[in-house]
């Protein structure tokens, strides 16, 4: 994160006290126009923003925070901003939310809208087509706060909140793998979804571990990776063929339950003749027949963390935090073999 350019700074370039340059940039009387219009062009070229926690507290009013996610309907995503929210309100942020459906030129419209309203800081999960380039530059050529959720970059400089998504797609896999199915499926998202890669490479590693073949043909890519329509379509491709997968990991729950569409469609048992686990954690997985075994996220503690790097950053100009939360597998009905010795 690029440094924070304060009052001393522009005092410095101008060769004027702190006083001055604090004086002139809130239009007090005793500073004359010349010296003042020099203060405010300086500050326009270094890019100053005023400490708004700092005004905040002077003038006993709310400051603002920007939120951007991919979708607020989404139940991980819909945790993490009930998480902000929670922490938002203890500490007086009002809190503007932007949905970028994983558009990256509507992303950028909302970061522009948010620095319109000077917001204090950004929370910010990219959409998954971003490269991590423009957007957030945006806000850093601004030198606005921003802490990434769920999606980091390879950036050092970034701070971030991050679910152990690797090892949660390997504790999946290895749990079905032990529980005896021996041809294990995996709905992915597309290559360029960051997470779903990061599920993937999980996925591969459990079965490495237990040297068992990675089988192509066993791996499908859905568009839409919170539809259960997506899950349907393409368990039905990977259930009618001769050597067909005898359980699927699916990269969210949605998905999951469109497997499970498929499978009582057709009269495929679950889990006796097919194993399902999902990843979430959300309601639906409670509520399926059998329920479903499935990753656990924990969205409102990652959005409260969120809240808190963010907070650290404005009030103390932390330049760098990170978090990433241990993955866990919640088991249920649906990857369980009774008969399983």
């Amino acid at each position: 994160m690029a440094k924070r350019i304060g009052l001393k700074d522009i005092a410095e370039a101008l060769n004027v006290s702190v006083t001055t340059v604090s004086r002139a940039l809130n239009n007090k009387f005793d500073i004359n126009q010349e010296t003042r219009n020099a203060i405010l062009q300086k500050a326009d070229e270094l890019n100053y923003r005023p400490n708004a926690y700092a005004v905040s507290l002077r003038k006993n009013e709310y400051f603002t925070i920007g939120v951007i996610l991919p979708s607020i309907d989404h139940y991980f995503f819909s945790t993490v901003l009930k998480g902000i929210m929670n922490k938002a309100h203890q500490a007086n942020y009002l809190v503007l939310i932007g949905e970028s459906n994983h558009d990256l030129e509507r992303e950028k419209e909302i970061i522009e809208q948010f620095m319109s309203h000077c917001v204090t800081g950004v929370i910010i999960s990219p959409s998954d087509k971003t490269t991590y380039g423009n957007n957030l530059d945006l806000l850093k050529t601004r030198r606005i706060p921003f802490i990434l959720v769920d999606r980091p970059t390879n950036d050092s400089n970034h701070s971030f909140v991050r679910y152990d998504d690797p090892n949660g797609a390997f504790l999946a896999v290895e749990h079905l793998i032990q529980q005896g199915y021996k041809r294990i499926g995996f709905i992915k998202g597309y290559d360029y979804c960051v997470i779903s890669n990061a599920r993937y490479s999980g996925y591969k590693k459990a079965l490495a571990k237990y040297d068992i073949p990675f089988d192509e043909s066993l791996v499908k890519s859905c568009i839409h990776i919170d539809k259960p329509n997506d899950g349907y379509e393409l368990s039905k491709q990977m259930l009618f063929v001769k050597n067909r997968p005898d359980a699927i990991f699916c990269v969210t729950d949605n998905v999951a339950s469109g497997v499970y569409q498929a499978a009582i469609e057709y009269g495929i048992n679950v889990p006796t003749e097919l194993g399902i686990v999902g990843y979430s954690n959300s309601q639906i997985s409670k509520h399926l027949t059998p329920t479903l075994s499935t990753v656990e996220q924990p969205g409102i503690e990652m959005g409260e963390q969120a809240f808190a790097f963010l907070q650290q950053n404005i009030i103390g100009g932390v330049s760098r935090l990170e978090r990433t939360f241990e993955a866990r597998l919640v088991i249920r009905q649906s990857s369980i073999l009774q008969n399983f010795k």
